[in-house]
């Protein structure tokens, strides 16, 4: 992927989350790699076979499938910003008050999961999004 349509697509994303969010752009993009669903796996599920698509991590940045088109697919785009809210969520110390590691997990969740879902329904893409409701965001302390 060209890094100059990928530097473009991500400052799109963000002035998209500003606007369903409010978090400011950052100055800075985050590192975005993308990688084979077994790299994913290993990281996000300990190597079992998840559903996992995407994943941010506070250090690494963003690790997106490699099979996920961005430049060209709404949900894939969609894939991206959830993460991107992670991002931002993180260098704005978003929910960082709440002392129960899980619930501020759960929150932090939440939150992406709406930018995304409002993003994919401005783009008639709910047919293809699962329900804010059934979200299978649980916390077991």
């Amino acid at each position: 992927m060209n890094p100059d349509d990928l530097s473009r697509l991500v400052a799109e994303l963000f002035l998209t989350i500003k606007l369903l969010s409010g978090y400011p752009v950052p100055e800075q993009i985050p590192a975005i790699h993308f990688v084979p669903l077994k790299e994913l796996q290993e990281v996000a599920c300990k190597g079992n076979n998840c559903k996992v698509k995407a994943l941010y991590h506070p250090v690494k940045g963003v690790m997106i499938n490699e099979n996920l088109d961005v430049l060209n697919d709404v949900y894939a785009r969609s894939v991206l910003m959830h993460e991107l809210v992670h991002h931002l969520q993180q260098v704005n110390h978003k929910f960082e008050d709440e002392a129960r590691a899980c619930q501020r997990w759960q929150a932090r969740e939440i939150e992406a999961y709406e930018v995304q879902h409002k993003y994919l329904k401005s783009r008639n893409m709910t047919q293809s999004f699962i329900a804010l409701d059934s979200l299978p965001i649980t916390c077991i302390e």
